[in-house]
């Protein structure tokens, strides 16, 4: 199938107020591929600014937040839900809410707009297994070694390193889990033996029809330990299981993280879902589109779960992907610059959106740079859990920024460190950002690319755009950063040495 252009029509990057129905036909659908093509770097900023009216921002100053809309986090009178969504390679740009006119999402769009959507929401890795273990953990993954896809199979995260289902089982939470692990194969480190009392799952993904499973991937599904065969699509399979879960424990508190393979290759569809998009002209476009209309589907059902159990104001949901998307797929990642495995923007800044209905202000949209890290601080606040300093996590608990009674900044300085494949240093790409100040050597395929400075508040595209870089121009503030990621590196695990396996 051909690949569609990074240029495809998306606009900025922050979450529009309307949604679309089923049947809604945009405009720029019936326009021509090239004619898109032509009209989405007009579209980028414009979009932008129409939507970053319609919705009270966070992040620039916590007032803009009637103190008469904020909520209190702590009178809930159970314990609240938790579900964290994943998505695989969705890209910065590929919501509808985001600006995408040709996209079908009203269901995510909707938790946008019922919550919190952040603009600098990042990942800790531009690949798999790495994001999923700082996700899993609320640490660096780099603390423990965990580089790459390379640690994603042998040996995985670490045994004495807690993972969010632990975490919660310790609190009385049933957990669950559905989808792709991608954390580690060994039979030690599986969901069942990682605190999760229901899972189903398979290891690398990479699954959307069991007759079509791809060779060379580990794509056996599992019922808790147990071998299964997938019976219907995966994105449907993994939603028919959550919604059960929600349904079969609407009376306790649960934890359910739903980690979804979509948009992931194969590039796979169902054929009903595919006609939805028959006006689509390129045929990598039509299948990430059809892929991601039955992923919103599938959210669209856990929500009506969540309603029918009476459930939505007792259970916060967090909606991300693990990494920017990829061209192969035909994701976008505009304004952004970069893509899944880089460093730069475009592969660690993702969409990023919390609801918690009744409890955190709607229709916000945050500015301040946070980060995956901040997940399981932020449940386990949530649920009452006092954070303990022993644990070392990275990540900070958002709700005090997100109600308002915090005006400060969740981080002043996020790191990256990204040296993938371990043994070939010329592809390895590290960065930090301070403020608006961004200091990256950029990930490569293999070709060494310089250490770059950038000013995301000047301008977002990076290295897009031309004169950009500011390393010559400003040499004090790259020297200053250079020295503070040294600093924060010195205390991460060498991945050469990385083995717990005994």
């Amino acid at each position: 199938m051909k690949m569609m252009s990074q240029s495809m029509i998306v606009a900025g990057a922050v979450a529009c107020r309307s949604l679309r129905s089923k049947k809604t036909e945009p405009a720029m659908q019936r326009l021509g591929c090239m004619k898109r093509w032509m009209l989405a770097g007009a579209l980028v900023f414009s979009t932008f600014a129409k939507a970053t009216a319609d919705r009270p921002i966070l992040g620039t100053c916590a007032a803009e937040v009637d103190a008469t809309s904020r909520s209190s986090v702590d009178t809930t009178s159970r314990s609240p839900n938790v579900i964290v969504i994943l998505a695989d390679d969705l890209g910065y740009a590929d919501l509808g809410c985001l600006g995408a006119t040709d996209m079908i999402t009203p269901h995510i769009d909707s938790l946008a707009d019922n919550g919190v959507h952040f603009t600098d929401g990042y990942v800790t890795a531009p690949q798999c297994g790495p994001s999923r273990a700082g996700l899993l953990t609320g640490r660096y993954q780099n603390r423990f070694g965990f580089e790459g896809n390379e640690q994603a199979h042998r040996p995985g995260i670490p045994l004495d390193q807690p993972v969010i289902s632990e975490r919660f089982k310790k609190l009385g939470y049933v957990t669950g889990m559905m989808g792709k692990w991608g954390v580690t194969n060994y039979r030690e480190g599986h969901p069942p033996q990682r605190g999760f009392d229901k899972s189903f799952w398979n290891h690398d993904g990479n699954l959307y029809f069991q007759e079509t499973a791809p060779k060379g991937h580990d794509t056996q599904m599992r019922r808790g330990n147990e071998k299964v065969q997938l019976t219907e699509y995966s994105t449907d399979a993994f939603g028919r299981e959550a919604v059960d879960f929600i349904r079969r424990h609407s009376e306790d508190p649960f934890f359910l993280y739903l980690s979804f393979i979509t948009p992931h290759e194969p590039n796979e569809a169902k054929e009903e879902d595919l006609k939805r998009f028959a006006h689509i002209e390129d045929e990598g476009r039509r299948m990430f589109l059809a892929k991601m209309v039955c992923l919103d589907d599938n959210v669209g059902r856990i929500l009506d779960a969540l309603r029918q159990e009476n459930l939505e104001e007792d259970t916060l949901v967090f909606f991300l992907s693990d990494n920017g998307g990829y061209p192969g797929i035909s994701s976008s990642n505009l304004p952004l610059w970069g893509t899944k495995s880089s460093t730069a923007d475009g592969g660690i800044r993702i969409p990023f959106i919390i609801q918690w209905k009744g409890r955190i202000p709607a229709g916000q949209v945050y500015r301040k740079p946070i980060i995956s890290l901040d997940i399981l601080p932020t449940a386990l606040a949530a649920a009452g859990e006092k954070i303990d300093p022993a644990w070392k996590f990275d990540g900070v608990n958002l709700l005090p920024f997100l109600t308002g009674t915090n005006p400060g900044t969740p981080h002043e300085t996020l790191y990256w460190r990204y040296y993938f494949p371990n043994d070939k240093p010329d592809c390895h790409g590290w960065a930090i950002r301070k403020g608006d100040w961004k200091l990256m050597r950029p990930s490569s395929n293999g070709k060494p690319l310089p250490v770059m400075l950038f000013n995301l508040g000047e301008d977002v595209r990076e290295g897009r755009i031309p004169g950009n870089d500011q390393i010559k121009t400003h040499p004090e503030v790259a020297q200053k950063l250079r020295a503070e990621w040294e600093k924060w590196n010195a205390d991460n695990q060498d991945p050469a040495k990385y083995n717990w396996n005994k």
